[in-house]
């Protein structure tokens, strides 16, 4: 019996060295996705009826005498897409909204799109309104430390693979650098028009120049749920400027 029961000590002391001295989860964080470079973000269609009486969630901004919601759609598939609705009694609050602090609100109205030829871009006839609160730096240190968590995984990404077809050659081999990519500034892009999703963008590092006056970063999206304080996804992807 005693030397059974040091045996089975023995094994109760190497399991629990085992489980002491595990890596860290690989998969620490929200789940990381790609999305090629080129692919941008997609209009909506036709989300709403004509002359629908409607509510709606938007982060609300300002542009000279405009006021409007962007709107980030997000569908069961996790896909999405953005519209922008113009408030045509502006009145949410007076003077200009920095567009990195926008409102968080949801309004409540008549829609119309019979002005607009371009899908995506709607005009509300407010008819009530309310603020809803949005701490924007707590989201933005959150996105923040989200890259963080997938940091690796960031740095070992195939950007190649991403890129496109004319640029994958001088793509090849680079690896973003990680202190640029801790310091991602994120800017809130859109909310979801029901549920309370954010979607914000960061970019960071410059990839190696390939064609004169074109400037490409690595961009990283992050979808944030406001309801339970933290982020759902990361999207790493490329995006391009061509500078005229």
């Amino acid at each position: 019996m005693p030397g059974r029961f040091a045996l089975f000590a023995g094994l109760l002391i190497l399991f629990l060295g085992a489980c002491g001295s595990g890596e860290a989860n690989p998969l620490a964080g929200p789940p990381l996705h790609t999305r090629p470079e080129g692919v941008g973000r997609v209009r909506c269609g036709p989300l709403w009826e004509e002359g629908e009486e409607i509510t709606l969630r938007g982060l609300y901004r300002t542009s000279g005498e405009s006021a409007y919601l962007d709107i980030q759609h997000f569908f069961p598939d996790g896909s999405s897409c953005w519209a922008r609705v113009f408030l045509l009694n502006r009145g949410m609050e007076p003077g200009a909204i920095p567009w990195n602090a926008p409102l968080y609100v949801e309004v409540g109205g008549r829609l119309s799109s019979g002005r607009w030829s371009s899908p995506g871009l709607w005009d509300l006839q407010v008819e009530r309104r309310s603020l809803l609160p949005l701490d924007h730096r707590a989201v933005q240190e959150d996105c923040q430390a989200a890259v963080a968590d997938r940091l690796p995984d960031l740095e070992a990404l195939d950007w190649a693979a991403l890129a496109l077809p004319s640029y994958v050659t001088g793509t090849a081999g680079f690896h973003p650098d990680a202190e640029g990519l801790r310091h991602l500034e994120f800017h809130f892009l859109g909310s979801d028009d029901g549920r309370p999703l954010l979607l914000l963008e960061g970019q960071g590092p410059a990839l190696p120049p390939v064609r004169p006056l074109v400037e490409r970063r690595v961009a990283v999206e992050c979808v944030y749920d406001l309801a339970q304080g933290k982020v759902q996804e990361l999207v790493a992807t490329i995006r391009g400027e061509v500078h005229e």
